[in-house]
């Protein structure tokens, strides 16, 4: 037999392939843990010679872009499996030509009661966050209908809820907003398959942009139920200070320091175009024009959600900075408190 491929299709095509056959995931354990298509079996390349399901269907077998996969096909044509390479693999089936169609599940109703959320207006990471809050009032099986203008929400929901287990009936994009129904499932559905899932960030620098990035990245995962540490440490510790920072008398280099520092986060200069602080002005006027959060907010939002803040004991001893000047909520401790986050994240960043 030649081993037969499939070029173009949809998303919806790939569904209905998970049904009339089997769909096989020829990629990594971690690629296929990552993201796969609803339905695949997973079967590494470097294992298919172990392969051995009844012949009595069609195997539908696929990798990221289609190499690995049309190997393993061969292989499988030679066994006598009747196969199709699926050409262009997991990224045709992420980016499918169906972006701005609606995809509805097909196991899940939409219900009429469903709750109404709009968001318009707030950018990443606002509406997960919001939406994430919500979910956690509601009872498995009930239902929300989000409407965000941010069009990057369409990605993001879609993470989301692989991520924390619920379920994502149908989503719809136009040139004006992102529509998406989403169910919540059963706590069960919800548990996280390995031990790592941890996110920790190690902020370095001490300009507004990169504190903000850290920030925004920080809150996503925590909305995404992951684990979210943040180690301040040197300039990052700006990041940190009161809005309202205590009078804290200082000597020697301590108070070169202090002279040389912002007072607040809100002082912290920008990493390009800060033209003597004007750029600083300029980016506070244009985020909140756009209804992004301020360096102050976002904190204020990370220590809602119970994000773990540490301050470098090492840093604040070399620059001269006091408890007093921190933010109540922050922890306090050395690279062993920092390591020790890390032995249960998945990745980390360092910014």
């Amino acid at each position: 037999m030649k081993t037969q491929h499939i070029n173009e299709f949809s998303n919806q095509d790939f569904e209905r392939l998970a049904k009339d056959g089997q769909l096989i995931d020829v990629r990594t354990p971690e690629e296929y843990a990552d993201g796969h298509i609803k339905g695949a079996e997973l079967y590494p390349v470097d294992q298919i010679e172990q392969f051995d399901k009844k012949k009595d269907k069609t195997y539908y077998i696929y990798c990221r872009s289609g190499k690995r996969s049309l190997k393993a096909a061969e292989y499988l044509d030679k066994q006598g499996y009747d196969v199709v390479n699926l050409d262009g693999g997991y990224v045709a089936y992420s980016e499918g030509d169906d972006n701005t169609e609606v995809k509805e599940s097909t196991e899940t109703k939409v219900k009429d009661n469903r709750k109404q959320l709009n968001y318009s207006g707030l950018q990443c990471p606002g509406p997960i966050m919001n939406l994430s809050q919500e979910m956690k009032q509601l009872k498995p099986g009930d239902q929300v209908e989000a409407t965000v203008t941010d069009p990057g929400f369409y990605s993001d929901i879609q993470s989301w809820v692989k991520q924390t287990g619920n379920t994502l009936v149908r989503i719809n994009q136009d040139d004006e907003k992102v529509t998406a129904i989403i169910q919540k499932e059963e706590p069960k559905a919800m548990e996280v398959s390995h031990s790592a899932n941890g996110t920790t960030i190690v902020l370095f620098s001490g300009e507004l942009d990169k504190a903000l990035a850290a920030l925004i990245i920080a809150n996503g995962a925590k909305a995404a139920g992951r684990d979210v540490s943040i180690f301040f440490t040197f300039w990052g510790l700006n990041a940190l200070k009161k809005e309202n920072p205590a009078n804290v008398k200082k000597k020697g280099i301590a108070k070169m320091f202090d002279m040389m520092l912002p007072k607040t986060p809100v002082k912290m200069p920008l990493s390009k175009m800060n033209m003597f602080g004007l750029g600083n002005l300029m980016m506070r006027y244009v985020m909140k024009k756009k209804n992004v959060d301020s360096l102050p907010a976002l904190l204020d939002k990370a220590i809602e959600q119970d994000i773990k803040l540490i301050a470098c004991t090492m840093s604040m001893d070399v620059m001269g900075i006091e408890k007093e000047e921190l933010r109540d909520e922050v922890s306090y401790g050395g690279v062993g408190s920092y390591i020790g986050d890390t032995q249960n994240a998945s990745h980390n960043l360092f910014i």
